[in-house]
């Protein structure tokens, strides 16, 4: 094996760690994030519009990434 595959493997790998972290980080950011969203008695109407919004919010926050993520694979590596 050559000591440019290698490193070039080696590089590899720690984007995949990085990646992994990071969808790691995402889903216990979600699931921190969903006990939070819960509609409890008594909540006001301004609590109930600001967590509206808050989802509101998540769900363009998560369209962009989905299309980021999308453009990125369509366009090939750079």
């Amino acid at each position: 094996m050559d000591s440019d595959d290698f490193r070039d493997m080696v590089e590899e790998c720690g984007k995949i760690l990085d990646e992994s972290l990071g969808i790691l980080a995402d889903v216990e950011f979600e699931f921190e994030s969903s006990k939070e969203d819960v509609v409890r008695p008594g909540m006001t109407k301004s609590e109930l519009v600001d967590m509206a919004h808050e989802v509101a919010d998540n769900a363009r926050v998560k369209k962009a990434e989905a299309s980021f993520v999308r453009r990125h694979f369509e366009s090939g590596p750079a």
